[in-house]
C-alpha cells in the first residue's frame, strides 16, 4: 500500500530539528576540543597569569572591608595554586601597611571551587610582617608586631593542619605545629566577614602593642605551640611551652629569675562550659629585692578556662622550691599554695623549714584594697629571730636575744596600702637575753596595734625568779609600761634600765639573797629618756636585809624614779615577830653621783638598838650609845637626813617608850618615855617621863656636839618617891658598871636596912657623855620614911659615940635633906641635915664617884626635934658635951669610918665598920613611937 505523501510543514520541522542537533553536536565537539587543548596547555605549562577577573573579585571583596591589596607579581600554578610576591595588605585610612609578605602561596582544589568555599585549601606565607599603624600605635610610630613570619597551613573541611608556623613577637620567638578541628559556627549565625576580621585584628594588635614592652624583661624568650586533634573524642587541644633564659625586673619589680619554663594544655572548642587547665612552671633560680631568693622552683597554676571566649579565671597555684632565703636566712623545702578563686581576693598557704624548724602560714589578701590577714604558727629558730631583728629593728634587737627556739601562733592584719594594722600572737620560748636580763623561760601573748605593742598573759622565769604580767610599748614615742607579779629579785632586771641607778638603789638598801621576794610592780617610762622611768610596786619577803638590818618578814610599797624614791609603806618584823618596824620614807639622790643627799621619813618601831645603828649607818649612835635596853623600845620618829654620807645631818622629831628595864649611861631605869628632836646633829629631849627605883621622874635633856670629843650632854631631871633600897641598889649597880667591878659585898644587907625609905631627887648637870668626871651641876635630895639609924652608916656612928659614954641605943633618924653640887666626879652636900625623933645631924661633905668614898664632917644634936620637959632636961646635960664633938665620916661607901674629935684637939675615936655580913650587922630595932 502506497504511503501518503508528507505534508510540507512536517518536513520543514524535521529539517530544522536535524540542523539544530547538528549544530549542538559540533558545538560540543568544538568545546571539548578547546577544553582539551587548554588542558593540554595547562598540563604542559609551569605557571599562568592570574586571570584579571579573579584579581578584581579579590580587590572588590577587600574594598568592602576598607582594605587594599597590592603585590609585585601574581602567577597561577597549573595545579590550581596561586603564588603572590611582595604582597601588602593596607587600609586607605592608614599610611602604613597592615600586613606584608615576601611570598603568599594559595591553593584551591577543584571541588572546593565547585563547593563555593571561599577559603583556600592551603595557605603559605614566607617573610611576612604584621605591624600596627602609627595612628594606632602607643609610641606614635608604626610598630612591628610579628616579624619573620613563616606559615604553612592547610585544611580539609573543618580540620586544619598547621605544618609550620614561625614568627617573632618582639624578642619572643614563636613556633607552632599540629592539627585542629574548628568548631562550626552556630546555626543561624552569619559567617564572619573580612571587615569583622579587620576590626578584631586592629583591636588585638593595639592591645598587643601596649603589652609588648613587657617582653623586654625576658632574655631569649620562646613559645612553642603544639595543636592536636583526637578523632575518637572529637576534641582539639593546644599545648604551649614557654621558655626564657632569664627575666629581669618585670613590671618594674625588683625580680630576677631564670631559666624559666611554663607549659599548659588548652582545649580548642567553642564551648561555654569552663574547663580546668593547669600551667606547669619551673624556674631554676629566682630573686626578689636582693633579699629573697628561691632555687629549683616548681609551680602548678590552675585556672578555669572558657573556650568560647578564650578567657581564664585563675583559681589556685601550688608552688614548691628546693631551697630559698629571706633576709639572709636559708629556707628548705618551702611550699606555697595560692587560691585565686575569688580574685582580687587571694588565699595563700605557706609551709617551710628554716634552720631545722617548721613554719606554716595562711594569708588572706585583698589585692584591690591592698589589705591582708595572715595567720602563722610553728617553731622559729632563735638564730633566725636574732638575725632578723638585728636587721629590721636594730634598736629593739638587744632586748630580744633568744637562746632557744620559739613556738608561736600569730595573726597579722594589714590595712589599705599594705600598711600594718595589728598583730595577735602567742609565743613560748626558753632562754632570752634581754639587755643583760637572763630570762630562762617565757610564754605569753603579744598584740601590736599600729604603734602600740602589748605583751600580756606573760610568764617569765629567770632561774628561780619568776613573774607574770604584761609589757606595753609605743614604738613611735618609745613609752613603755611593765606590770609584773611574782617572785623576783629587783636586781635581776637591772639591764632594762639605763645607767646603774637601779642596781645601786637595791644593792645599797636591800638584800633578798636569803629568800625570793613576792612582788607586784608597775614600771613605766620612755626608753629614749631614762629620766622618765618610774617604778611602783609592792613587795614582800620572808627573809630580807633592809638598810643593812636583817628581818624575818618584810613588806614594802615603793615608788621609784631616777634620783627619787618614795617608800609609801615599809613594814618589817624580826626576832620571831617580837620586833617590828613600819613607816615610810623618801630618798633623793644626786643626779650626777647617784649618792643619797636627802631622806625624809616617818617610822614606828620596836626593833633593837643594833638594828637602828645598821639601818642609819651609825647615824643613830649619838642617841643610842648611852642606852642599853633589856627589851626593845617602842619608837616613833619622823624627819629628814640631809647631805651625802658620811656628812649627812639628821633633823627629826621622835617619841619613844622603853619598858622592862634599861640603862642610861649605865644607870638603871625601869621605864622611860621621851619625846624630842634631833636638829643639825644635836639631840634635844623636850619631855622625859621615867620610873626608877620605884619612883617617878621627869625632865629634859640635850646632847650636842659633832664629835665624841666635843659632845655635851645636859639634863634636868626630877625623881619623886623613889624607893630607897632600890635607889641604893641602882646606884651600886651603876658604880659597878662604871668601874667594871662587882657589887660590893654586903650590899644586900645595906639595902635591907634602908627599907621603907623614900627618895626625892632633882639634878641639873652637863658634861661629856660617858665621862662622869666631866659633869657639873646642881640638885636637891630629900629622904624620908626610913629608920636611918638602922643603916650601917649611922649604926657605926652610934657605936663611935658609945665609946665616949654616950650610949644611944638608936639614933632614930628618919629624914634627910640636902642641896647637891656635882663637880668633876664629886657630889658635894653643902647642907646635909639628917633628923629624927632622937637627934639631928648637920653635915657637909663630898661623895667621890671614882672611889665610891665619903668625906663628911657632921655635928650631932640629940633630941633636937623632940622637945619636952624630959628631953629638955637631958639636953641641958648632953648639949654642952655634943657641942664640942666633931664627927668625921670617911672611907669607902661599903666600909665607912666614923671618927669623933673632942674639942678638935684630942685624937679622934674611930669606929670602923666590921665586915658587912648578915651575922655581924646589928639587928634593927623597932623604935618607940615618939610622944607628941
Amino acid at each position: 500500500m502506497t504511503k501518503p505523501a508528507a505534508s510540507p510543514s512536517k518536513s520543514a520541522m524535521r529539517f530544522c530539528g536535524s540542523c539544530v542537533l547538528w549544530m549542538v553536536c559540533w558545538t560540543l565537539w568544538i568545546g571539548l576540543t578547546v577544553s582539551l587543548v587548554m588542558l593540554l596547555y595547562v598540563a604542559t605549562a609551569k605557571e599562568l597569569p592570574v586571570p584579571n577577573f579573579v584579581l578584581r573579585r579579590v580587590e572588590t571583596e577587600l574594598a568592602k572591608a576598607d582594605l587594599k591589596i597590592s603585590f609585585g607579581r601574581a602567577r597561577l600554578d597549573p595545579k590550581g595554586q596561586i603564588l603572590l610576591n611582595d604582597v601588602t595588605l593596607s587600609s586607605p585610612r592608614y599610611a602604613e601597611p597592615l600586613i606584608s609578605s615576601r611570598i603568599v602561596y594559595l591553593r584551591r582544589s577543584f571541588w572546593s571551587i565547585i563547593a563555593g568555599d571561599p577559603i583556600p585549601d592551603e595557605i603559605k606565607l614566607e617573610g611576612a610582617t604584621v605591624q600596627l599603624p602609627a595612628m594606632l600605635s602607643p609610641s606614635g610610630t608604626a610598630e612591628r608586631l610579628l616579624s619573620d613570619v613563616v606559615v604553612a597551613i592547610r585544611h580539609d573541611d573543618r580540620l586544619w593542619q598547621l605544618d609550620q608556623f614561625t614568627a617573632h613577637l618582639g624578642p619572643l620567638a614563636i613556633t607552632a605545629t599540629g592539627e585542629t578541628l574548628l568548631s562550626p559556627r552556630p546555626r543561624g549565625q552569619a559567617p564572619i566577614t573580612i571587615s569583622e576580621l579587620t576590626t578584631l585584628f586592629l583591636r588585638t594588635s593595639r592591645r598587643l602593642a601596649t603589652e609588648l614592652p613587657r617582653l623586654d624583661a625576658l632574655s631569649e624568650p620562646s613559645l612553642a605551640l603544639k595543636f592536636e586533634h583526637r578523632a575518637e573524642t572529637g576534641s582539639s587541644t593546644v599545648t604551649a611551652l614557654f621558655t626564657a633564659k632569664s627575666i629581669e625586673n618585670p613590671l618594674n619589680q625588683p625580680l630576677a629569675a631564670g631559666p624559666l619554663f611554663v607549659t599548659a594544655t588548652l582545649p580548642l572548642h567553642r564551648s561555654n562550659e569552663e574547663v580546668t587547665v593547669q600551667f606547669f612552671t619551673a624556674v631554676r633560680r629566682g630573686e626578689y629585692q636582693n633579699q629573697y631568693s628561691a632555687d629549683t622552683v616548681r609551680a602548678i597554676v590552675s585556672a578555669q578556662f572558657l573556650p568560647s571566649q578564650f578567657s581564664f579565671k585563675w583559681t589556685d597555684a601550688l608552688i614548691a622550691a628546693g631551697t630559698g632565703s629571706a633576709h639572709g636566712q636559708k629556707i628548705h623545702g618551702p611550699v606555697v599554695r595560692v587560691a585565686f578563686g575569688e580574685w582580687p581576693a587571694l588565699r595563700t598557704e605557706v609551709l617551710a623549714q628554716v634552720r631545722g624548724e617548721f613554719l606554716a602560714a595562711e594569708i588572706d589578701a585583698q589585692l584591690k584594697a591592698q589589705t591582708a590577714r595572715v595567720h602563722a604558727e610553728g617553731r622559729a629558730s632563735h638564730q633566725v629571730i636574732n638575725e632578723v631583728l638585728s636587721e629590721i629593728t636594730p634598736r629593739a634587737a638587744p632586748y630580744f636575744v633568744f637562746g632557744d627556739p620559739v613556738t608561736f601562733r600569730a595573726d597579722l592584719t594589714l590595712g589599705p596600702g599594705w600598711k600594718f594594722v595589728s598583730l595577735r600572737s602567742h609565743a613560748e620560748g626558753g632562754r632570752l637575753d634581754s639587755r643583760g636580763v637572763g630570762i630562762t623561760e617565757l610564754r605569753g601573748r603579744v598584740d601590736i596595734d599600729g604603734n602600740s605593742f602589748l605583751a600580756h598573759d606573760a610568764m617569765l622565769a629567770l632561774n628561780e625568779n619568776h613573774a607574770r604580767g604584761s609589757y606595753w610599748m609605743d614604738f613611735e614615742t618609745t613609752d613603755y609600761r611593765m606590770l609584773l607579779n611574782g617572785q623576783l629579785r629587783p636586781t635581776v632586771i637591772n639591764g632594762w634600765f639605763r645607767g646603774d641607778w637601779w642596781l645601786i638603789f637595791w644593792n645599797s638598801n636591800f638584800d633578798f639573797n636569803a629568800a625570793l621576794p613576792n612582788a607586784d610592780v608597775d614600771v613605766q617610762g620612755r626608753w629614749r629618756d631614762a629620766a622618765q622611768t618610774s617604778y611602783f610596786g609592792r613587795a614582800g619577803a620572808a627573809t630580807a636585809t633592809v638598810f643593812g638590818a636583817e628581818f624575818n618578814a618584810v613588806h614594802s610599797l615603793i615608788f621609784l624614779r631616777p634620783n627619787f624614791t618614795h617608800a609609801l609603806e615599809v613594814r618589817g618584823s624580826r626576832a620571831a615577830g617580837q620586833q617590828e618596824l613600819a613607816g615610810w620614807f623618801k630618798r633623793f639622790t644626786n643626779p650626777v653621783t647617784n649618792e643619797t643627799n636627802r631622806i625624809t621619813f616617818s617610822v614606828d618601831s620596836t626593833v633593837d638598838a643594833d638594828t637602828y645603828l645598821k639601818m642609819t649607818r651609825g647615824k643613830a649612835a649619838a642617841v643610842l650609845d648611852g642606852l642599853q635596853f633589856k627589851r626593845p623600845a617602842r619608837v616613833h620618829a619622823e624627819g629628814s637626813i640631809d647631805g651625802e654620807w658620811p656628812g649627812a645631818v639628821a633633823n627629826l622629831r621622835f617619841n619613844g617608850r622603853a619598858a622592862g628595864g634599861l640603862h642610861f649611861y649605865d644607870y638603871p631605869l625601869d621605864t622611860v618615855q621621851v619625846s624630842g628632836a634631833i636638829a643639825q646633829g644635836d639631840l634635844k629631849l623636850d619631855d622625859i617621863q621615867f620610873t626608877a627605883a620605884g619612883g617617878k621622874g621627869n625632865g629634859t635633856a640635850s646632847l650636842s656636839g659633832a664629835t665624841a670629843a666635843t659632845r655635851v650632854l645636859a639634863f634636868d631631871v626630877k625623881l619623886k618617891s623613889a624607893d630607897l633600897p632600890s635607889a641604893i641598889r641602882s646606884t651600886m649597880e651603876f658604880q659597878a658598871l662604871r668601874n667594871n667591878s662587882k657589887t660590893p659585898a654586903g650590899a644586900e644587907d645595906i639595902i635591907k636596912r634602908a627599907a621603907g625609905g623614900k627618895l626625892d631627887l632633882s639634878l641639873s648637870a652637863r658634861g661629856q657623855p660617858g665621862e662622869l668626871a666631866s659633869f657639873t651641876g646642881n640638885g636637891e635630895a630629900n629622904l624620908t620614911g626610913a629608920n636611918l639609924g638602922e643603916i650601917q652608916l649611922f649604926g657605926l656612928l652610934s657605936q663611935a659615940l658609945s665609946k665616949l659614954s654616950l650610949n644611944f641605943s638608936s639614933l632614930k633618924l628618919d629624914t634627910a635633906h640636902s642641896t647637891l653640887r656635882l663637880n668633876r666626879g664629886e657630889l658635894h652636900f653643902p647642907d646635909l641635915r639628917i633628923s629624927g625623933s632622937g637627934a639631928v645631924i648637920e653635915a657637909h661633905g663630898d661623895y667621890i664617884f671614882d672611889s665610891s668614898s665619903l668625906d663628911f664632917t657632921a655635928k650631932l644634936k640629940p633630941f633636937e626635934e623632940n622637945r619636952n620637959i624630959l628631953t629638955a632636961a637631958i639636953g641641958l646635960v648632953i648639949t654642952p658635951i655634943t657641942s664640942i664633938l666633931e664627927l668625921k665620916l670617911s672611907g669607902p661607901l661599903n666600909k665607912p669610918n666614923w671618927s669623933v674629935n673632942v674639942g678638935g684637939s684630942a685624937k679622934p675615936t674611930e669606929t670602923t665598920a666590921p665586915p658587912t655580913t648578915s651575922d655581924t650587922l646589928p639587928k634593927p630595932e623597932t623604935p618607940d613611937k615618939p610622944a607628941n
